[in-house]
């Protein structure tokens, strides 16, 4: 782990943060996470660095819940704080199904959070995949380090894209973006006198299922236009590239971009 004492470094700029989601955006990316490694790799090492389940949770940007789950205790005490709507509901079906938990979900972004939330001191904050680590480290880590007992953050690490969840599918001369690890701009806005106890990297896979071939394109071109990275002969381009790339499936075809996060840990 390196991280520059101070201010931060000069490097790529980050990219801006998405606007608020269209509820197809939403249940696209909350369904195909389900058919993903994600929320059993990242659970499986976020409670082998916590040493078990945590009783209670302030889950920031919380999605569809997926990762809570996986990470508080049975019984425990979950405050879910989320900007989307459509992920909101999902998180409302979470509530319905686990009546062992007590899960508190709300509307609201980490800029609103404060030292006085009344879900604080919490056994575990939990910051995954947010916009803030990349762009404004060092506000984000004033807001959420008072809020409990441990910190933990999770932040792209692969040398590739951190924009649309597919875009790792696509070789770089496709989707056009920075690629540098995001793990290194964050820790370079943190410096050293901000940097996490401990950084532990896990590679997991974003697995998307499209009922065919012609479904993926659609989804691939939709993005790059609004990306606007468009360049000459793109959807020959694209073409082969899903020729060559996507998976054939029982329920139609899968494409696949490698992920890497990087868990950042404060701890007491």
């Amino acid at each position: 782990m390196s991280a520059t004492p101070g201010a931060a470094a000069a490097g790529p700029p980050p990219l801006p943060s998405p606007a608020p989601w269209a509820d197809a955006d939403a249940a696209f990316f909350a369904d195909q996470l389900a058919r993903s490694d994600y929320a059993r790799n990242l659970g499986d090492a976020l409670r082998g660095l916590y040493g078990g389940r945590p009783r209670s949770l302030i889950d920031i940007g919380a999605g569809s819940g997926l990762l809570g789950q996986a990470v508080i205790a049975r019984g425990g005490r979950w405050c879910a704080i989320e900007p989307n709507a459509h992920m909101r509901g999902r998180l409302a079906g979470v509530a319905e199904a686990r009546p062992d938990l007590s899960i508190d979900i709300r509307d609201g972004v980490w800029q609103d959070l404060t030292p006085f939330d009344p879900a604080a001191p919490a056994d575990l904050v939990l910051c995954a995949n947010i916009p803030g680590p990349i762009g404004a480290a060092r506000a984000l880590h004033a807001r959420t380090r008072p809020l409990g007992r441990r910190l933990a953050w999770i932040v792209p690490a692969q040398a590739g894209p951190r924009s649309w969840c597919l875009a790792g599918f696509l070789p770089t001369h496709l989707h056009g973006e920075d690629i540098t690890p995001g793990d290194r701009l964050a820790l370079d806005e943190l410096g050293s006198d901000l940097a996490p106890d401990m950084v532990h990297l896990v590679p997991w896979t974003f697995q998307a299922l499209f009922p065919d071939r012609a479904a993926a394109r659609a989804h691939m071109l939709d993005h790059l236009h609004r990306r606007g990275h468009v360049v000459d002969d793109l959807e020959r381009r694209l073409d082969r590239h899903l020729d060559l790339a996507l998976m054939p499936a029982e329920e139609g075809v899968i494409a696949r971009a490698p992920k890497l996060s990087a868990v950042f840990v404060w701890h007491d």
